[in-house]
């Protein structure tokens, strides 16, 4: 009887780290799609330097961009699950 207590609890327990990891999956989705939207919108906008004289482009701070914005959501994800999880 305990253990499909503690079941029932885990599932409950699991579910604001699944919405939260909904969430930010949603949120990378968005930053991601604007990455793509813009190359099929725009590409001139894309290929144009940083600044004049620089061979980096906008496509290039924007997709680091997107990567960056991958990394600071896992690890917030990760700081907000481990902190509900000790609860």
């Amino acid at each position: 009887m305990s253990a499909d207590h503690t079941l029932a609890r885990s599932s409950n327990d699991e579910l604001p780290q699944a919405r939260l990891g909904w969430i930010m999956a949603a949120i990378q989705t968005l930053i991601y799609a604007g990455f793509v939207g813009t190359f099929i919108a725009s590409p001139e906008t894309m290929t144009k330097a940083v600044a004049p004289g620089l061979a980096v482009t906008v496509a290039t701070v924007f997709g680091l961009l997107c990567i960056l914005s991958t990394m600071v959501l896992t690890g917030t994800y990760v700081l907000i699950a481990n902190r509900l999880t000790a609860r």
